[in-house]
């Protein structure tokens, strides 16, 4: 921290993910809850803290008056047609980094999708499941978008709907893995039954 900025970094994301986990501890110890829920809480105090590490850090807060806010290109950041940076990746040149950013969004909620209806059973739907995968990316994208106005470090982030589509197709893909692993125990349990 220097004068009145707060410099906030991925270690200080998982430094209050510990500091949750011990009281997710605590508490379920105190008050006897089963070992289920509190894997399944602390899973998502965890996933948590990577994916705001992963999407929203590092962060610095700019002191009031400072200048922060929307630069002058902050449209070419912005894509709100659909599909148009996914085709723009995909017919470029970039290599590696095209496919880093096609997969790293498809694969960044992925483990919601495979884990977290095993975590909330509420979320053990298509319906319900691809809902949270979607409200949680516009978050993100929401979330990347007002930091441009706080935010003192030079790097920004872009704001783009194909990133959220991405995201929703890997809580997609992650629960279809889910739904998959599930049927599949399902049948192994029966066989072992009718073996046995």
């Amino acid at each position: 921290m220097s004068g009145t900025q707060l410099h906030i970094h991925s270690g200080t994301a998982f430094l209050v993910a510990l500091a949750l986990a011990v009281i997710v501890l605590l508490h379920g110890w105190i008050t006897h809850t089963r070992r289920r829920a509190i894997v399944s809480r602390l899973f998502g105090v965890f996933y948590g803290a990577w994916v705001v590490s992963m999407t929203l850090l590092p962060f610095e807060v700019a002191p009031p008056g400072s200048g922060v806010g929307l630069d002058p290109y902050w449209r070419e950041s912005v894509n709100l047609v659909p599909l148009r940076t996914i085709r723009l990746y995909l017919e470029s040149d970039l290599g590696r980094v095209a496919w880093e950013n096609l997969l790293g969004n498809l694969l960044l909620l992925v483990p919601l999708g495979a884990l977290g209806p095993w975590a909330w059973r509420k979320l053990d739907r298509w319906g319900r499941i691809l809902g949270t995968g979607l409200c949680v990316s516009l978050g993100i994208e929401a979330l990347q978008f007002s930091k441009r106005f706080i935010d003192a470090l030079p790097t920004t982030r872009s704001v783009d709907i194909d990133d959220v589509i991405l995201n929703t197709a890997g809580v997609a893909l992650g629960y279809a893995v889910f739904v998959t692993v599930r049927a599949l125990g399902r049948a192994l349990r029966r066989l072992r039954r009718e073996d046995g």
